[in-house]
C-alpha cells in the first residue's frame, strides 16, 4: 500500500513537471530535477510501463551523466524488455565509471543467468561479495547460481551463511526451500516455505512454492496430495498480490482438475481472464492464454456434446 503511495506521489510530481514545462523545471536544480526524474522512472518501471521509465531514467542521466546507477537503472529496464545485448552494454559503462558498483554486479549476474552464463554470473557475485560480504541478495544468488550448476554442497554453505547473518529473513527459507524442493525432499521445502510465509506473510513467492510441495507430497497411504490445502495457499498468494500471475496458472489447473460441472470449469475460464488482466510480459500473457485456451477448449467440447458436466463416464 505504501508503495503505491509512493508511486502516485512520484507520478503526481512527474505530471507537473510534464505540464509545467521550462517554468517548473527552471525552479528546480539540476540534482533535484534528476531526481524527480529517477523516482517517476522507478514507479513506472514498477507498473511496468517500459518506455515511460526508460525516458525518465534517460533524461535523468543527461543532467547527471555521472551516475553509475541510472545506467544500471536503464540496464534494468532493457533487461525487462529483452534487450539483453543493451542491458550488457549499460552495465559495462556503469563499471567502468564505478569498478566496485555492487547494484551492477548484482543485476549483471541475474543478465549473465539469463543468457545462460553461470560461470560469468558466479564471477560476478564473487567479486561483489569480496566488497560486500555482508550482502544478503547476492549471497543467496550466488546459492542459486551454485544450485543451477549441480553444486549443491557449495549452495548449502551459502545458504548457511546467509542465514547466519538473517534467521528471520523471507529469502533466506525461500531460497532454502528451493533446495530442498530440487532434491525432492517436499516435506522438508515445505517447512521452509512456512518458515518464508512467517517471517513475510506479504510475499506471494512463498505461499506458491509451498503449494507446489504440497502437489509433490502424496496424501496419507500413499493417496492423492491435499488438493484443497493447494488451492487454500494459491488465493493467499493472488491475495497478497493480484499481479502474480504464476498463482493464477497452478490455481486454474488445480481448480479445472476438480471441476465437474460446467460453472465450475467457467470460472476457471475467469480466473484466467482476471490472471491476464495483470500480465506485465508477454511470455506471461503467453502461460495464461495457454492455459484458458485449453479450459476453453474444455468447455465448447462438454457445450458440443450437449453434456451437463465434464465427467467423460
Amino acid at each position: 500500500m505504501l508503495e503505491q503511495e509512493a508511486s502516485a506521489d512520484f507520478e503526481a510530481g512527474m505530471k507537473i513537471l510534464e505540464e509545467g514545462g521550462d517554468d517548473v523545471v527552471n525552479c528546480l536544480d539540476g540534482d533535484t530535477h534528476a531526481r524527480l526524474l529517477e523516482w517517476g522512472g522507478m514507479a513506472r518501471h514498477l507498473r511496468y510501463d517500459l518506455d515511460g521509465a526508460l525516458a525518465c531514467y534517460e533524461k535523468a542521466s543527461d543532467l547527471d551523466p555521472t551516475n553509475p546507477e541510472l545506467l544500471v537503472k536503464r540496464a534494468g529496464v532493457k533487461m525487462d524488455g529483452g534487450k539483453h545485448e543493451d542491458a550488457e552494454k549499460l552495465f559495462e559503462e556503469a563499471l567502468g565509471m564505478d569498478p566496485d558498483a555492487v547494484d551492477a554486479l548484482l543485476h549483471r549476474a541475474n543478465l549473465n543467468m539469463l543468457r545462460a552464463r553461470p560461470e560469468q554470473a558466479k564471477a560476478d557475485l564473487n567479486r561483489l561479495l569480496g566488497l560486500r560480504p555482508d550482502h544478503l541478495l547476492a549471497r543467496l544468488r550466488l546459492a542459486t547460481v551454485l544450485m543451477s550448476t549441480d553444486d549443491i554442497d557449495g549452495a548449502k554453505q551459502q545458504l548457511d551463511m546467509a542465514e547466519s547473518a538473517d534467521s528471520n529473513n523471507s529469502e533466506v527459507h525461500s531460497y532454502r526451500g528451493e533446495l530442498y524442493f530440487a532434491g525432492s525432499a517436499f516435506a522438508e521445502a515445505r517447512a521452509e516455505f512456512d518458515k518464508a510465509i512467517a517471517c513475510d506473510p506479504n510475499n506471494p513467492t512463498p505461499y506458491v512454492n509451498a503449494a507446489l510441495s504440497v502437489m509433490n507430497t502424496p496424501g496419507p497411504n500413499g493417496g492423492v496430495p491435499d488438493v484443497a490445502e493447494a488451492i487454500k495457499l494459491l488465493e493467499k498468494a493472488i491475495k497478497k498480490d493480484p499481479l502474480f500471475y504464476a498463482a493464477y496458472v497452478h490455481l486454474g489447473q488445480l481448480k479445472l482438475s476438480l471441476a465437474t460441472d460446467l460453472k465450475a470449469a467457467r470460472e476457471v475460464v475467469e480466473l484466467y481472464d482476471k490472471g491476464l488482466s495483470f500480465c506485465r510480459t508477454e511470455d506471461e500473457a503467453k502461460d495464461i492464454v495457454s492455459m484458458r485456451v485449453l479450459s476453453q477448449a474444455q468447455l465448447d467440447a462438454a457445450a458440443a456434446l450437449k453434456m451437463e458436466t465434464l465427467n467423460m463416464q
